[in-house]
């Protein structure tokens, strides 16, 4: 696991965090994370970032599982992403995931349970009953500008921490 400091759900800039989240490490096979790490060098099955808003405390975390032999390559390599994440992003990974958003958005309510799920974590964020209807639009509206001035404030390489379970070669613990 790794993370560090995130963003207030009710902070004005957390939808653009939630999109350039997306880009970084979100759901998707399409993620920087996931083309890294998976995808060119195999180092991982899965690997993920999220937005978290505990009671006490709002989180950008993420996971992933790799081998005893190439968890230090792995922790470098995401190391190095969360740096470029800091960087922002280009108007095709905007675009792209803009697009993945919206379209995707709609299939979260294709059974009663699944309705009932995003009407429960709707009043748990303190989300209006009009969220629905108005969601895509927050996504649609997010720009260049604000993602990247969220990138230089909620991705901090500096202070990202790692949680690791096993053997890793080559990585050093720290108090």
């Amino acid at each position: 696991m790794f993370g560090h400091e995130g963003i207030p759900r009710d902070d004005p800039d957390y939808v653009p965090a939630y999109v350039l989240n997306e880009i970084v490490g979100g759901s998707r096979f399409g993620s920087r994370l996931m083309t890294e790490l998976r995808e060119k060098r195999g180092l991982t099955y899965g690997v993920g970032s999220y937005l978290v808003d505990y009671e006490q405390a709002d989180l950008v975390m993420g996971q992933m599982a790799t081998a005893n032999g190439t968890a230090k390559q792995a922790v470098d390599l995401l190391q190095s992403e969360w740096a470029r994440a800091a960087e922002g992003v280009t108007q095709a990974e905007l675009d792209a995931v803009k697009t993945y958003l919206t379209g995707a958005y709609a299939l979260r309510f294709d059974s009663n349970r699944a309705i009932a799920g995003v009407l429960v974590g709707m009043q748990m964020a303190g989300y209006g009953t009009d969220y629905p209807a108005k969601r895509n639009a927050l996504i649609e509206a997010v720009t260049l500008d604000d993602i990247a001035r969220v990138a230089r404030r909620l991705y901090r390489p500096d202070a990202l921490r790692f949680v690791v379970v096993g053997e890793p070669e080559g990585l050093v613990s720290t108090p």
